[in-house]
């Protein structure tokens, strides 16, 4: 929402889908003997689960990419980690925060009530039925702010609120109070969101407002919200599209735009002349991660991508049919819709939800039930002696914390157990003092059962947390990515991205040794004469014969053929490049005169100048540049780290993997 967050969420994103990019390829795979060692790569071991999951958890399920093609990749991705270990990466107090961030996150997912969960998830399913179109104007308050910050941020959002009831243009004041610096593009609309797309505050807000109306402040952790909704329409579903994009990214200059948009609209005329949509997107297209495959893009739904591009491509009605232009905050691009689905039934959805649901705070609710389900599965046994005891020596001074317990009675033994976990009388009484006067009451068995659970339930789920790597599988394998895509996010930063960025005498280096795999093409500099007379064409050769060799050679074949006021003849003077006409493709392209036939009409061509294939400047394939040098740095990394480590592969364990995966 606010700066903070924009960078929080995008890091979070960038980890994982650098990892799933990296390696190109949810999961749900036969279990088997997960733990046998596939791999190790400077002596770390790689389990076989591990590979699989990687392998099954792609961005686009239909698409399997050949085992041991994957198994290069897998390899290279282990060797960038474990150069990361040993320059000591993993070892940094940011990564360590970074990673213990991410689990705690991730582990709210397994310290909950799946009942809970389960209604949650209904109720998920219900709002990702329906799109929600709002603005916001957030007022910045950290959730550690004083009491006095956070009622002067929140006199001011009413404030606020107050200037847009009265009849102010909530666009005006959002751009003249809102914290969120997006303001400055989107006015403060977010354009069209689903469920899980805005933090759960906010969501609950937006959904629940009527379209029309404004909210009170809402608080999240960013600060106080006041949202008006525009719009509430049923999901769009999803679609899959092909692009075409010029780049003209913010901060462009008003040449770079008005170049982009030039090339736009002449692929825009190609497109329409029939030219292939797959052919030109390879050939044209700034976005070179789509062009490579004709300018494919994943699934996507409303939100999951910049809006202007999201609307304009869910617009398309028909699979098949492509967009004119359209303007984006990156560029310009041309979408064609290849297929589309619409929103899934519940079972359907249920993983994808779930997946997101893990990554929210409302799986917390479910926190109480939880507890108890642990307690019956860990064997919770409380000793009735010393529970007795405590109760028989706890009267209200000691409840109000005036006096203490005779640490020479206190019982030997353990007030409770579970699973391999105790409690001893004596750290209960010395929870009890530490704790103070937290329990309004008189009654000496409510307050030590009510004091019990108090510290059971922070114990044995501190205890269930230490063990979810042993006990959850998948949760072992997901902490597993994040510790090697944050290793592999920060050292690929520093040895290519950074790099990249910084290194102005390495690009160049780099042009220069490549310059000739970014060559123009071929051109000619010509002037057609056509005449729209069919059977014409002696007249037109006989004509420029006469007068080729006298001055004003075009007025005066003007004066022959449109004496009357008619437009027979046309003149035509520019620049062709190969592939531009396939009529002027045909004839031979050498200085002089050629007859030819131009849309049925007899035409001369004079061709003044013929311009081979050259270096395009540096400023023109820059982008090109920029990701070549990109992938060469990598590749020249991974030839380093291919001598430098030891990598040894279980040939037998990785037969069995085939054959699993051949399986599912």
């Amino acid at each position: 929402m606010n700066n903070g967050s924009h960078y929080l969420v995008m890091k979070i994103r960038s980890i994982l889908t650098f990892v799933l990019l990296i390696l190109s390829h949810v999961f749900s795979f036969a279990q088997g003997n997960d733990e046998k060692i596939l791999m190790t790569v400077d002596n770390r071991k790689v389990e076989a689960g591990e590979f699989i999951r990687m392998y099954n958890k792609s961005l686009d399920p239909t698409y399997k990419t050949d085992l041991s093609d994957y198994l290069e990749q897998f390899i290279a991705f282990k060797l960038k980690v474990a150069d990361a270990i040993e320059q000591g990466y993993d070892t940094t107090k940011a990564y360590k925060d970074e990673l213990n961030g991410y689990r705690n996150q991730l582990a709210q997912s397994y310290l909950a009530d799946p009942d809970i969960k389960e209604k949650l998830l209904r109720k998920a399913y219900q709002r990702s039925l329906s799109e929600v179109n709002a603005s916001h104007i957030l007022i910045s308050c950290a959730p550690d702010a004083s009491p006095e910050d956070t009622l002067k941020a929140y006199k001011k959002a009413i404030d606020i609120r107050e200037r847009i009831i009265k009849g102010e243009a909530f666009e005006q004041v959002a751009k003249a109070t809102s914290d969120d610096k997006s303001v400055l593009i989107n006015n403060g609309n977010l354009g069209y969101f689903t469920v899980f797309q805005m933090i759960t505050p906010f969501e609950e807000a937006a959904y629940t407002l009527k379209p029309g109306t404004i909210s009170m402040p809402v608080r999240t952790p960013y600060g106080y919200h006041i949202i008006e909704v525009y719009d509430r329409r049923p999901s769009k579903g999803k679609i899959k599209v092909a692009h075409i994009m010029k780049a003209a990214p913010p901060g462009s200059n008003e040449q770079t735009v008005q170049k982009a948009e030039k090339e736009i609209n002449n692929i825009y005329s190609e497109l329409k002349n029939g030219e292939s949509f797959r052919k030109l997107a390879s050939e044209f297209s700034d976005h070179k991660e789509s062009a490579a495959n004709g300018g494919e893009l994943n699934w996507f739904g409303t939100g999951e991508i910049i809006s202007d591009f999201s609307e304009a491509a869910f617009a398309i009605k028909d699979t098949g049919e492509f967009t004119r232009p359209v303007r984006s905050v990156y560029g310009f691009h041309i979408i064609k819709l290849l297929d589309s689905k619409a929103p899934g039934l519940f079972e359907e959805s249920k993983s994808f939800l779930e997946s997101k649901l893990n990554q929210s705070n409302l799986i917390s609710l479910g926190k109480k039930s939880f507890i108890d389900k642990l307690k019956n599965e860990y064997n919770f046994r409380v000793n009735p002696s010393v529970h007795a005891w405590f109760v028989n020596n706890t009267d209200t001074l000691i409840i109000e914390g005036i006096t203490r317990y005779d640490r020479n009675k206190i019982p030997s033994g353990n007030l409770y157990s579970y699973a391999d976990q105790y409690l001893s009388a004596r750290d209960f009484a010395d929870y009890l003092e530490k704790r103070g006067y937290m329990v309004n009451t008189k009654n000496p068995v409510y307050y030590i059962d009510t004091s019990i659970e108090s510290i059971l339930s922070d114990d044995i789920m501190k205890y269930e947390n230490s063990v979810l790597e042993q006990k959850y599988p998948d949760f072992r394998y997901l902490m597993k990515e994040f510790h090697d895509g944050i290793l592999l996010f920060d050292i690929s930063s520093k040895i290519v991205w950074n790099k990249v960025q910084e290194d102005s005498a390495g690009l160049q280096n780099y042009y220069d040794r490549n310059k000739n795999n970014f060559l123009s093409k071929k051109n000619i500099e010509a002037k057609i004469y056509t005449l729209k007379e069919p059977g014409g064409a002696k007249r037109l050769a006989s004509a420029y014969r006469k007068y080729s060799h006298k001055s004003g050679t075009e007025a005066r074949l003007i004066e022959k053929f449109n004496a009357k006021g008619d437009t027979l003849l046309t003149i035509t003077e520019g620049k062709w490049f190969t592939g531009d006409d396939k009529e002027i493709d045909g004839i031979k392209w050498t200085s002089g005169i050629h007859p030819m036939t131009r849309n049925s009409y007899p035409s001369l061509i004079d061709i003044k100048k013929v311009n081979e294939p050259e270096p395009l400047p540096f400023n023109e394939v820059q982008a090109e540049i920029v990701s070549g040098y990109q992938e060469w740095l990598t590749e020249e990394w991974i030839k380093q780290l291919k001598k430098k480590y030891t990598v040894k592969i279980d040939n037998m364990v990785f037969n069995e993997v085939k054959q699993r995966l051949g399986n599912e």
